[in-house]
């Protein structure tokens, strides 16, 4: 595997991975969910960022991702609340992490739903594949449970949706290998009220019952503590 590693990011602590790793396919699962991976040209910055709701993703950022980063990367990168104290995370600007994560793992620069895939290089091996969609879901995905014919909410569902169908249907794909029985729905116009013309097109996956929850406990698993409290309480 490419291991170019620049001179100033040499002196700052920062390497790259010698080889695939569970860590790494968690990580970069992290980026295409909630993170971002930018070039910005007029000031030569290449910056990668990943961010939360700090009322119920601290202790993930703390105990989980961070951790995770510098062992893969070798840095701890600062926390800190971004967004106008909106969300909760971390920057980094490296060219040498930006490029090992465009040009090597093939992850999109800018708005990535477009070029947003599983990479080929976890897609490989099923270990890998899972464990970037643990970090796809970790941080893009939901886990409710809804009343239905009860006074009181039982009906477990585990959700995720994206801009890009493409995406969505490689990791329904994955699932169905795992024998879970996910449903999917592509190209749906959903109430946006943030955007300009008021909708915006998303695709679906949704993981329903407690068959699908158990599947999902046994091969994928959550690592994000604020999903594991809420199977916690609501599950037993």
């Amino acid at each position: 595997m490419q291991r170019n590693v620049r001179r100033n990011d040499k002196n700052r602590g920062i390497m790259l991975p010698e080889d695939v790793s569970e860590d790494l396919a968690y990580l970069c699962g992290i980026f295409a969910g909630d993170g971002s991976i930018n070039y910005r040209r007029k000031k030569n910055e290449y910056s990668l960022k990943v961010v939360g709701n700090p009322k119920d993703e601290k202790e993930f950022y703390h105990k989980i991702i961070i951790p995770k980063f510098e062992r893969i990367f070798g840095i701890s990168p600062r926390i800190k609340y971004h967004d106008c104290q909106t969300t909760y995370g971390f920057s980094v600007y490296s060219k040498t992490i930006y490029t090992y994560l465009t040009k090597v793992i093939i992850l999109p620069s800018g708005i990535k739903y477009p070029e947003l895939r599983v990479p080929e290089i976890f897609s490989k091996d099923q270990k890998f594949t899972i464990a970037f969609i643990r970090g796809v879901f970790d941080t893009d995905g939901c886990v409710s449970f809804k009343r239905k014919y009860r006074s009181y909410p039982y009906y477990p569902t585990i959700s995720l949706a994206s801009k890009s169908p493409k995406f969505i249907k490689q990791i329904f794909d994955a699932l169905v290998s795992l024998n879970l029985k996910p449903t999917v729905i592509y190209n749906r116009k959903v109430r946006d009220w943030r955007i300009k013309n008021q909708f915006t097109i998303i695709s679906r996956i949704d993981l329903n019952g407690k068959n699908n929850l158990k599947k999902w406990i046994e091969n994928v698993g959550f690592f994000n503590p604020k999903h594991l409290n809420k199977i916690k309480t609501f599950a037993d």
